[in-house]
């Protein structure tokens, strides 16, 4: 299934893309009351999924055709900080393999504050006089079904509700002088959304991630180099505490940041950005 969260007159709604004819069936129209994809992901039963798959089937009709309706960021305003794993891909296979040699590795994760996401053609503000090193990071998210507390490590995967995509925008110069990225990552916009949440049986078994500057392929790599997968992490931080369901996970992002680039190349006024992951979507910004 493929979710979306979309809109008339400016008012976001959680939807379903109808298989039978791409339009977009508000949540409500086919019985179910949550009000976004974020309440959908933590208290859904299956039995209501399958319902609504039922649903579906039987109105072939239903649904208001995307170029009708405003697209939204998968969720507007995350309840939880987003969790992102920091430095988790490797470069090429063979950096991969290298990585795995050792076996005391270990993941790494920080918090990106998460207020309000902005959708596709919102701005990313420059912040000039405070940010010298405006960065881009396409990564692909996890959300997370239901509550998790201690899930083991074979059912860790199954405790994924659906995937979608943020471009983690980065203040690289405040990570220097604050040592750490929370603070860097955070600003008012930049958090930029796909307006798709995909569920796992509906995701192509190769998930290719990218990203482009003004047109120029900057990051083009498979989610299988990233060191440790959505399941690890899942497993891992569920292990002493619970993992809410709803959360925004991420894989991190692949090489060919600005920071990559040699020498490197720094987000400026006027650029466009768009971040894509197959079987999900895309996002598209403009620096201002």
């Amino acid at each position: 299934m493929k979710f979306l969260n979309a809109g008339l007159d400016g008012c976001a709604k959680p939807a379903i893309l109808n298989p039978a004819n791409g339009r977009a069936v508000f949540l409500q129209e086919a019985g179910l009351k949550y009000g976004t994809l974020e309440e959908l992901a933590r208290l859904a039963a299956p039995a209501e999924l399958e319902e609504l798959k039922r649903w579906l089937s039987e109105h072939p009709e239903a649904g208001t055709p995307l170029c009708d309706l405003a697209l939204f960021p998968m969720i507007l305003e995350p309840q939880q900080e987003i969790l992102i794993q920091e430095n988790n891909f490797a470069k090429d296979e063979r950096e991969l393999l290298s990585f795995w040699e050792n076996e005391d590795a270990l993941p790494t994760y920080y918090y990106k504050k998460a207020t309000f996401a902005s959708g596709s053609g919102s701005r990313i503000p420059a912040y000039p006089g405070y940010v010298t090193e405006l960065d881009y990071q396409a990564e692909l998210c996890a959300v997370v079904a239901g509550d998790v507390y201690q899930v083991s490590r074979a059912d860790a995967a199954s405790r994924i509700f659906g995937y979608t995509l943020i471009n983690n925008v980065i203040a690289r110069d405040l990570t220097s002088r604050h040592r750490r990225p929370y603070l860097s990552t955070s600003l008012d916009g930049f958090l930029p959304m796909c307006p798709f949440l995909v569920t796992p049986d509906e995701m192509p078994e190769e998930i290719i991630i990218k990203s482009f500057v003004n047109g120029e392929l900057r990051q083009h790599a498979p989610a299988s180099l990233a060191k440790f997968g959505f399941d690890y992490a899942i497993w891992d931080l569920s292990r002493v505490s619970v993992l809410r369901g709803g959360s925004i996970l991420t894989l991190g992002t692949p090489f060919g940041t600005g920071q990559d680039q040699t020498p490197p190349r720094y987000l400026k006024a006027g650029d466009v950005v768009t971040c894509s992951a197959s079987g999900v979507g895309q996002v598209t910004n403009i620096v201002e």
